[in-house]
């Protein structure tokens, strides 16, 4: 199994991740950083042997599916993740003990997935994993049978979310049941029919464009179709012509963000005239509008995480830290280096909340604990951990393209929560 990035991101990201503790009494505050001071010094050990601690040190797993091609994601989440860890090393890590992590990457195959969540479990020992995993069905039996704590930063399978050791910043998108709010977002907006897009041989990319017609339907909308597109290059007259003859006067696409631009300029080109075309967090991508310009104005893309456009003293502190820890990703700040910096800071604080000796399960207690989390105000609401993610209130921010095609704005108007559907 490879262990390092394919690409030159995260090859120096490998540096961020050796920052060390300044400090011995730092961090997590509280008489924690002298008892193990004085262990330091000669003293009794107050913690008894465990996975991932030491006197000095907090072993942690990052388990991601790795790309080849430039902007690999998982490089991107990574650059978060050294950012948080970077910066809160430098204020002594968590009492006392700095922060560390191993990699396995599972090349987005299940079974590799399961071969790496077992090597950071029980060869590294990490006390707990943080995930952004096309694949992550793969080691979810085991991470939960052995009681690791696992906060992921993107659950694109249903089966993770009802685990007992598995914890995110969001709902998923594929939750069951599912929320009204992207329908209620296009009805807002004068839609009256929708046609979902996903992609052809994706399960997960059909897994969201089902949510999102329940959503369509639940807002009193109908569906005209569910249409597929390649992963790659597309006939875009052809898909033009499907979404015309559906009928449809509004259009959701929950794939890839270079997938979604090719179908937001296909559609703008033939000038459809469609009310609505609706992305996910992945289109939030700066990158991508200078490729396709202003065929990609009105766009727009929901969030679970405050867009950057805003402008937050949380934003700032986020921004600072990757100039700081993770220098070759902070040029331009992507939102999934800020999943990324997002979940790091939501696994050390079940950390921190564990106390001066942490375990495994000592940890998810105090994930469950975080009742109020919102990332200092990088959510758009506070969520609630202690139900587990399946009970995480649906609650986006929206951005959209500007006629130039240039920039992203935020929607006006507070963080919109759909309702949870009824099962069934």
């Amino acid at each position: 199994m490879r262990r390092s990035l394919r690409s030159s991101v995260a090859a120096i990201a490998a540096v961020a991740s050796m920052v060390v503790g300044v400090t011995a009494c730092g961090g997590g505050g509280g008489n924690g950083g002298d008892i193990l001071s004085q262990a330091r010094n000669g003293g009794s050990d107050p913690c008894a042997p465990t996975p991932g601690v030491d006197r000095d040190t907090v072993g942690l797993g990052l388990l991601y599916s790795g790309s080849p091609y430039d902007g690999d994601p998982s490089a991107l989440f990574r650059a978060g993740v050294d950012a948080r860890l970077g910066e809160q090393n430098a204020k002594g890590g968590i009492y006392g003990r700095r922060l560390s992590y191993r990699i396995e990457d599972d090349e987005a195959v299940p079974a590799l997935n399961a071969v790496g969540g077992r090597a950071l479990a029980q060869r590294d020992k990490a006390l707990g994993i943080l995930q952004f995993s096309v694949a992550a069905a793969g080691s979810a039996k085991q991470l939960e049978s052995t009681g690791v704590p696992v906060v992921d930063g993107q659950i694109t399978d249903p089966s993770l979310a009802p685990r007992s050791n598995v914890f995110s910043y969001s709902r998923p998108a594929v939750q069951e049941p599912t929320s009204s709010g992207w329908g209620e977002f296009l009805a807002n907006r004068g839609a009256h029919r929708a046609v979902t897009v996903s992609l052809e041989l994706s399960s997960a990319t059909r897994s969201t464009a089902d949510a999102a017609r329940r959503s369509v339907l639940a807002a009193g909308l109908k569906v005209s179709d569910n249409l597929q597109v390649p992963s790659g290059p597309f006939d875009a007259d052809r898909f033009v012509d499907e979404v015309r003859d559906s009928g449809a006067d509004s259009l959701i696409a929950f794939v890839p963000a270079p997938n979604f631009y090719q179908i937001v300029a296909a559609v703008q080109d033939a000038d459809l005239g469609l009310k609505a075309i609706l992305g996910n967090p992945t289109s939030y991508d700066r990158s991508q509008l200078a490729r396709v310009g202003d065929s990609a104005a009105g766009a727009y893309a929901f969030l679970d995480y405050t867009p950057f456009e805003l402008n937050t003293p949380a934003h700032r502190r986020f921004l600072a830290a990757m100039a700081a820890y993770a220098p070759q990703a902070a040029a331009l700040p992507d939102g999934t280096a800020l999943i990324g910096w997002i979940s790091a800071d939501l696994l050390l604080r079940g950390i921190t909340t564990a106390g001066v000796c942490p375990t495994r399960a000592g940890v998810l207690a105090g994930l469950r604990r975080q009742t109020r989390f919102d990332a200092d105000g990088l959510l758009p609401a506070a969520i609630n951990l202690s139900r587990g993610v399946a009970n995480i209130a649906p609650c986006y921010d929206y951005v959209q393209v500007t006629q130039d095609g240039r920039k992203f704005v935020p929607v006006p108007g507070k963080p919109r929560c759909g309702r949870i559907l009824r099962a069934g």
